[in-house]
């Protein structure tokens, strides 16, 4: 997996782990389906750049992350909360318990690889 930093102390209320290394994340929206790099994560949301599809504010979209050491996909349904440059912010919605499990085990793992 990519080296990442770990970002505490700001407004959010969760860890956001930032990523050094492209983790290609893919994205679809209402009509079209895009790609895009990983920026940083955290459990309410995460920055991607790069996208190839543009999205607007206050848009839908499901991404869809392939992590490594998980079996399929990780799959999520976001908002587009922000433009940033060529790409975009969102925030996860809806995330079930089994979902939200799989993100605290890649933000573990990008954890664990930094301190290791």
């Amino acid at each position: 997996m990519g080296d990442s930093s770990v970002t505490t102390g700001s407004k959010r209320n969760s860890l956001r782990f930032h990523f050094k290394e492209e983790l290609l994340v893919r994205y679809k929206t209402a009509y079209q389906d895009g790609e895009s790099f990983l920026m940083n994560i955290s459990r309410g949301g995460c920055v991607v750049r790069q996208a190839s599809v543009p999205v607007a504010v206050d848009e839908k979209i499901l991404l869809s992350f392939a992590i490594q050491n998980l079996e399929t996909p990780l799959e999520i349904q976001a908002v587009c909360i922000r433009l940033d440059g060529d790409g975009f912010a969102v925030k996860f919605l809806g995330i079930d318990g089994g979902n939200e499990s799989r993100v605290v085990k890649l933000l573990a793992a990008q954890a664990r690889a930094k301190s290791g």
